[in-house]
């Protein structure tokens, strides 16, 4: 009979106490850019991309979304708030050592790099925010930078990992020389 109840609980323990996997939002972003953007708006020179997910991560980054996605301009201060388990993934030993999976991947189109690049033209991939009143859907921001300009994509992610609506937008950033 005791065999019976620790077996039962430890089951209960495992089966109530499970956590919830995460889609890999960076790989899902990535994947959506080399199979329907890239391919709507091609890059005339070779996009550099990481071969780590965290090195895709911006350096600082005030998280909005354009009017384009959602009907109304959002960002972090207001109403999005970032997936705070996902961002917890940071601090783990592993998560730095995560490689993205580019098989496939067009060598005409991308270059791999070994570490963070930013060699004009370069990818960079957020992490997932979400509406702080919907906890179902994720948005993810897809930067390509250029040298005088950047372009900015968003997508909007089920919890399946599916993209449900993406759009675009386009930054124009003027550089200044002083001599």
């Amino acid at each position: 009979m005791k065999k019976v109840a620790i077996i039962f609980m430890v089951l209960g323990f495992n089966l109530g106490f499970s956590q919830v996997e995460l889609p890999f939002f960076e790989q899902i972003a990535f994947d959506f850019y080399k199979d329907t953007i890239i391919e709507k708006y091609p890059s005339e020179k070779k996009i550099r991309i990481a071969k780590y997910a965290v090195d895709l991560h911006p350096h600082y980054y005030r998280f909005q979304v354009d009017e384009c996605l959602t009907g109304d301009f959002l960002d972090e201060k207001t109403n999005l708030q970032i997936l705070s388990s996902y961002a917890e993934k940071e601090t783990d030993f592993d998560f730095y050592t995560q490689l993205m999976n580019y098989d496939g991947v067009d060598k005409k189109q991308f270059r791999i790099k070994n570490s963070k690049t930013e060699s004009y033209p370069y990818l960079r991939i957020s992490m997932p925010y979400y509406k702080k009143n919907e906890l179902d859907k994720y948005i993810v921001n897809i930067v390509e930078h250029h040298k005088k300009w950047k372009i900015e994509y968003f997508l909007l992610i089920d919890e399946n990992g599916n993209v449900i609506k993406w759009c675009r937008d386009k930054d124009i950033i003027i550089t200044q020389y002083h001599e």
